[in-house]
């Protein structure tokens, strides 16, 4: 006999990474003052906290053509080093040039005739995957911890938090004390969404639900969230995701209908959720000790994402899992 669902029509909605910016906290005033990656449209309501190996230059290795510079990179594993070699683009076709820098070399200076040229070595290996991308996963990032700040009408950021956030100084305490070879980075986000309905024909319906399946499909075009509880399931999802180690919350509880701060996902029945993030501009994996990095392929490369469903009512088919084949 053929399996009768309650609906035909079911609801999906995807939270999907829009902006970001990676940078460390004693950047983030400069940040504040001077940044064109956030706006009205896409604001900075989810942080991550993350860490790789420390780099830093080598003050002994410089060289350089009418075409480029080139340097090496210190990564710290421990009490070891991995090198790296990087060519910084030589615009003017300098003839003479000079590379600078000072304790503990995570940042240089290339002066040449007519202009000094600054660098961050962490961001440079970053800015450098726009061009020359290639898997490199020692500097990939481990996520330590998945957060949200979200005020009063909205007015207040993940910026305004992190200047002042315990558990961000807690984990720079831990890493100076347990991981000196490696850095804390920030990674400040936007993230959007994306509906997708379901109205499939090949779902053989109760009879008694037909009217209200048909309503259904309407509703969900209509469907909104308050913005509080849109980042709230989003965060949510995401430590679900990646439950990292200094969170507490939703690692293993979520999705949860006695959770009041996604009510409104189960007041809309909701399907599920997705969380997607994609990295592919710099070629970086985020990764935790129970989200392992991910396998890039001919059509995705550093695509994750984390699928969670609201219902659990057999009548109910889960989208994506294809149980009405």
């Amino acid at each position: 006999m053929e399996k009768e669902f309650k609906y035909s029509t079911e609801e999906f909605i995807v939270m999907y990474l829009s902006k970001y910016q990676i940078l460390q906290q004693q950047e983030l005033d400069f940040f504040i003052k001077n940044q064109n990656v956030f706006d009205e449209r896409n604001q900075c309501h989810i942080y991550f906290i993350l860490k790789r190996p420390r780099t830093t230059i080598n003050l002994s290795y410089f060289t350089f053509t009418d075409h480029y510079f080139e340097i090496e990179i210190n990564i710290q594993i421990q009490n070891s080093f991995t090198k790296r070699l990087l060519k910084i683009k030589n615009s003017d076709k300098s003839k003479r040039a000079k590379l600078i820098s000072e304790y503990p070399n995570n940042y240089f200076t290339i002066v040449i005739d007519n202009q000094d040229l600054f660098f961050k070595v962490g961001a440079l290996l970053d800015i450098a995957q726009h061009t020359e991308a290639m898997e490199d996963p020692i500097l990939d990032y481990e996520v330590l911890y998945i957060g949200q700040s979200y005020g009063d009408d909205g007015n207040r950021n993940a910026t305004d938090r992190l200047l002042s956030h315990s558990t961000l100084q807690n984990i720079y305490n831990e890493a100076i004390i347990k991981n000196p070879d490696s850095e804390i980075w920030l990674m400040l986000s936007s993230f959007s969404q994306k509906n997708i309905s379901s109205l499939n024909g090949r779902v053989k319906v109760k009879e008694e639900n037909e009217d209200t399946d048909a309503k259904r499909f309407v509703n969900f075009v209509n469907m909104e969230f308050t913005e509080k509880q849109k980042i709230n399931f989003t965060e949510a999802a995401l430590i679900r995701t990646f439950q990292p180690k200094f969170n507490k919350d939703y690692k293993d509880n979520f999705p949860n209908p006695a959770h009041s701060s996604y009510s409104e996902c189960y007041e809309l029945d909701l399907n599920g959720i997705v969380v997607e993030m994609d990295m592919s501009d710099i070629s970086r994996w985020l990764y935790s000790k129970d989200r392992p990095r991910g396998e890039n392929n001919e059509n995705l490369r550093y695509w994750q994402h984390g699928k969670f469903h609201f219902i659990d009512d057999n009548e109910r088919y889960k989208m994506f899992n294809n149980e009405y084949l």
